[in-house]
């Protein structure tokens, strides 16, 4: 058995070039923007609860996957993928490692 709360208490940081970083930001911005985004959210929020970080917007339920975008104190965007388990993954540049493994 998982012990939820140690799952929750340290996402995963997972670092890729900053190129990999926007383009994951403009998928998950895009699909955001799509139709019944929002029923999906609420349906996603009632089966596994609410995100995990902070400062987050753009939602987007991909599979069973909730995605959305977490804003960093110096106004970069980085994606953030949370499972029905409660594990979290945050993808971040070199350069947001730090401020991110401390998020939430």
């Amino acid at each position: 058995m998982t012990d939820d709360s140690n799952v929750r208490s340290r996402p995963e940081i997972v670092v890729l070039d900053k190129r990999a970083i926007d383009d994951m930001v403009g998928k998950v911005a895009h699909a955001a923007e799509q139709e019944h985004t929002d029923t999906a959210l609420a349906k996603w929020r009632a089966d596994y609860g609410d995100e995990h970080v902070d400062a987050a917007r753009a939602y987007a339920v991909v599979g069973e996957t909730l995605m959305y975008l977490h804003t960093c104190s110096d106004g970069v965007v980085v994606p953030v993928a949370q499972y029905p388990d409660g594990s979290t993954k945050i993808y971040s540049d070199h350069e947001h490692v730090v401020e991110l493994s401390t998020a939430g």
